[in-house]
C-alpha cells in the first residue's frame, strides 16, 4: 500500500496520521510548524554531537534534526503512547531509524525520582503534558516509566539537549547536572509557571555555565550555550 505523504518538511517526508490536522499540515507546508525549535537544531547541531530529545511530539523536530545534520547519536523520548507507532513510522519512511532511538518514557532528574510518573494525554498531542492547565477534566491519565536522568547522561554522553517537555523543564533544570552538555535547545512555558519560573529557568542555567544565544532565541524557544563551546 502506498504511504500518502501529507507534506515534506526541511527534507523529511511526512506520513498521514490521525494526529496531524488540517492546520498542522498546513503549517508544515508553509514551513512555520515548530519553526524557531527547528531552525535552532539545525543551527545548533553538528555531526559530532549527541543528542537526547525530551517530548519528541510528532517526531518531526527530531527527524528534521537527524536527516540534516546526521549527528553521531540521537536519542528521543515521548509519554505519549499513542503517538510512538507514527513516529516509528515517519523514522522508517525517511530511512532514519536507525539513527534516531525511541523510548515511551518521561525523563526525570529528581535523585528520588520514581519508577513511573502521570502523564495527562490530551485529544490535541500538543496540549498533553505531566502538567496541563486546560481540558484536565477530559485528558486520559497515564502511568509512565521514568528515565533517570544521571543513569541516562552516563549512558549516552549527551552534548545537545533538545526539549519541548510542557512546563516540566523548570523541575528538571532544578536537579539536572548537565557536565558535558555544550548547548541546551528548549521551549519555555510562561503559562505553566509564570515570570518567576522563566527566571529560575535562566538562573538555573547560568549557575551551570550557560549563556543565552539572543539570535536563536524567540518565541519562548531558547538556546543556551557554554561559551567556551563557542
Amino acid at each position: 500500500m502506498t504511504t500518502r505523504i501529507v507534506a515534506t518538511y526541511h527534507g523529511v517526508e511526512v506520513p498521514e496520521a490521525p494526529h496531524l490536522g488540517p492546520t498542522m499540515i498546513r503549517n508544515l507546508e508553509q514551513g512555520r510548524y515548530e519553526r524557531r525549535e527547528v531552525l535552532a537544531a539545525l543551527e545548533v547541531i553538528g555531526a559530532h554531537d549527541r543528542v537526547v530529545e525530551m517530548g519528541a511530539g510528532a517526531g518531526i523536530v527530531g527527524a528534521v534534526a537527524a536527516f540534516n545534520r546526521k549527528p553521531e547519536a540521537m536519542v528521543a523520548f515521548e509519554a505519549n503512547h499513542r503517538l510512538l507507532p507514527h513516529i516509528e513510522s515517519l523514522y522508517r519512511h525517511n530511512g532514519i531509524e536507525g539513527a534516531i532511538a525511541l523510548h515511551n518514557e518521561i525523563v526525570l532528574s529528581e535523585p528520588d525520582a520514581p519508577q513511573e510518573a502521570e502523564f495527562f494525554i490530551r485529544g490535541n498531542f500538543l496540549g498533553s503534558g505531566m502538567q496541563i492547565t486546560k481540558g484536565l477534566a477530559r485528558a486520559e491519565k497515564v502511568r509512565v516509566p521514568v528515565r533517570r536522568w544521571e543513569a541516562l547522561r552516563a549512558q549516552t554522553r549527551p552534548s545537545v539537549l533538545l526539549m519541548d517537555i510542557e512546563g516540566a523543564e523548570l523541575d528538571f533544570f532544578r536537579h539536572a547536572d548537565l557536565t558535558g552538555v555544550r548547548a541546551v535547545i528548549v521551549e519555555l512555558h510562561r503559562n505553566i509557571y509564570g515570570r518567576p519560573g522563566m527566571k529560575e529557568n535562566r538562573h538555573l542555567l547560568r549557575a551551570q555555565g550557560f549563556v543565552i544565544h539572543e539570535e536563536l532565541s524567540r518565541g519562548g524557544v531558547f538556546v543556551f550555550e557554554r561559551p567556551e563551546a563557542g
